[in-house]
């Protein structure tokens, strides 16, 4: 294969992420198709120049034949890069999006962890940026959720993936570049005929993209500006957090929720509404806002239940705890990763805001 070196936008995005997530083994994610396998060799690249240390995992969800084929040449290419190499076979999975994702998430978190990672890349492109923001404005998601993935986040699986970190340094990328440059490469890739198939959503909102592309442009356009406000929202809530969030291994505690704008408070609430109770995602919608609401406007607030959180007053606080049984195990681990991504990083942020005086005591993410 040639020299190519990995493009400036990737080791930027590389270098960004915090020194304590690369200094352990990292790794990635390959699935054989087209933008996993230029990730991987990118990577490959990166970490032998930087000295650090790589591994590569292939899911295999047992639906289809080929599937096993494929995660063998992955492991082939992966020899040849000398890369250690596993397939994690998921045999029985309910050929459901959602269930086949959580299922993958959660085989890669256990790996990683096994392993001593705290870090997985994955291939997403500014391709499924586009994808990802039709899809959320179809269900009628606010600017916050159209502004997409973030290059930085925390695995969306729990418990497997406490502790875990996934990482998209490919989000600058379209996905014919990597395309090309895997042809200049002279590697093969596979395309699963599932992204083919319009029963699935994003299929959909990629045929509305592919005919002439410039659709994509003006999309990620406007997800730019949104991603420059989400950090900007992020780092507001993030300063409220360290100053009003206390926290055990049995309850959180809040304080002067009122003080927040509605729809910041909203979105605070419905973050330690997840903590607390130890889902993977937060609730939203009417009964959070309803809720808000309540907290805000009512003078003698009793206490409510939402998301398998009971939220209770108590000597001029809120106290969050889970609705059923124990307290959840990893509380304070699991909030201080969502603030350390809510913090972001101070040069980015600068970058993004156009202003390097911008946040100047803001710190880095860890």
């Amino acid at each position: 294969m040639q020299g190519l070196r990995p493009g400036p936008a990737f080791e930027g995005a590389l270098a960004a992420l915090p020194a304590c997530l690369l200094d352990a083994p990292i790794g990635v994610a390959v699935s054989g198709g087209g933008d996993s396998l230029a990730l991987l060799i990118l990577a490959q690249r990166w970490a032998a120049g930087q000295g650090r240390t790589l591994f590569a995992l292939t899911v295999d969800h047992g639906l289809r034949p080929e599937a096993r084929a494929e995660a063998e040449a992955v492991a082939a290419l992966c020899r040849q890069l000398g890369l250690p190499h596993e397939t994690l076979r998921l045999e029985g999975a309910a050929p459901r999006q959602a269930s086949l994702r959580r299922g993958r998430h959660a085989a890669l978190a256990r790996a990683a962890r096994q392993r001593g990672s705290r870090l997985l890349l994955t291939g997403h492109t500014a391709d499924d940026q586009a994808e990802t923001f039709l899809m959320r404005a179809r269900q009628g998601s606010g600017w916050y959720g159209l502004a997409g993935m973030r290059p930085l986040s925390l695995s969306p699986v729990w418990p497997e993936g406490q502790g875990v970190f996934i990482a998209r340094p490919l989000l600058g990328a379209r996905r014919e570049e990597l395309r090309t440059f895997l042809r200049a490469e002279d590697v093969r890739w596979v395309d699963d005929p599932s992204n083919d198939n319009p029963a699935f959503e994003r299929v959909r909102m990629r045929r509305l993209l592919c005919p002439k592309m410039s659709g994509s442009v003006q999309i990620l356009s406007v997800m730019d500006r949104f991603q420059t406000l989400r950090m900007i929202e992020d780092a507001a809530l993030w300063r409220w957090m360290t100053a009003n969030i206390r926290v055990s291994e049995r309850v959180i505690e809040v304080t002067f929720l009122t003080l927040l704008p509605t729809e910041r408070a909203a979105r605070a609430l419905g973050l330690l509404i997840q903590i607390a109770a130890g889902r993977e995602v937060p609730p939203r919608g009417e009964r959070l806002a309803r809720l808000v609401e309540r907290i805000v406007s009512e003078e003698d607030f009793r206490g409510a239940t939402l998301g398998g959180c009971q939220i209770r007053p108590r000597r001029g606080r809120l106290q969050l705890a889970s609705e059923t049984g124990p307290p959840i195990p990893g509380i304070a681990a699991r909030l201080a990763a969502h603030q350390a991504i809510l913090s972001g990083n101070t040069h980015e942020i600068a970058a993004a805001a156009g202003k390097e005086s911008f946040l100047e005591d803001l710190v880095p993410i860890f």
